[in-house]
C-alpha cells in the first residue's frame, strides 16, 4: 500500500481508503476519490505541488499533503496495444471526447471486460460480449487495461 503521493506520474493506482478530518475525506469522495476507483498521476507542476490525477474520465489537481491522505494499491497498466494475451480490464481511455466516442460506440469503456488477442504486428484483435473486433494501434494505445489473473484456469473479474 502507498500514498497517492508517492506515485510516479504515469502511474495507476487503486483507491483504498482516505483518511483525515471527516470534512476533508467527504470533500474528496465528493471528487471521486473512493475505495476501488482507479486513478492516474498525469501531470507534476514544475516545483513538484500541486499534481494532476485523472479519475472517472477527469483530470483534477490535488496538493501534496491532500495526495498524502489516499492510500493506494499500485495497480500495473499496460496500453492495450502491448498488453498481454488474455481477459483484461479498461481502466482508463486517454484522448478526447471524440476517441472516447467512438470506442463507447463499440462498447470500449472503463470497467469493461474484453479478451486480448494479442497480435504481434498489425491491427489489435479483442473479443468483446461474445464479437471479435479490431483496432488500430494508435487506438489501442490510448486504451490502458490491467490484467484479471486467472484462477484455476478461468478467468475471474
Amino acid at each position: 500500500m502507498k500514498r497517492l503521493s508517492e506515485l510516479d506520474i504515469g502511474e495507476w493506482g487503486i483507491v483504498r481508503s482516505v483518511t483525515g478530518k471527516a470534512t476533508l475525506r467527504r470533500r474528496l469522495a465528493t471528487m471521486g476519490f473512493i475505495p476501488g476507483v482507479a486513478v492516474a498521476v498525469k501531470h507534476c507542476a514544475p516545483m513538484g505541488d500541486p499534481r494532476a490525477y485523472e479519475l472517472l474520465g477527469y483530470c483534477l489537481s490535488l496538493r501534496q499533503e491532500e495526495a498524502d491522505l489516499i492510500e493506494v494499491e499500485p495497480l500495473p497498466v499496460y496500453p492495450l496495444s502491448t498488453a498481454p494475451p488474455g481477459k483484461v480490464k479498461v481502466v482508463g481511455i486517454e484522448g478526447a471526447r471524440g476517441v472516447r466516442a467512438k470506442l463507447a460506440q463499440l462498447g470500449i469503456t472503463e470497467n469493461t471486460s474484453l479478451v486480448n488477442r494479442a497480435t504481434p504486428a498489425g491491427p489489435v484483435i479483442i473479443e468483446l460480449s461474445g464479437k471479435e473486433l479490431q483496432l488500430g494501434r494508435g487506438v489501442a494505445k490510448k486504451v490502458k487495461v490491467t490484467v484479471i489473473p486467472e484462477e484455476n484456469g478461468k478467468a475471474t473479474d
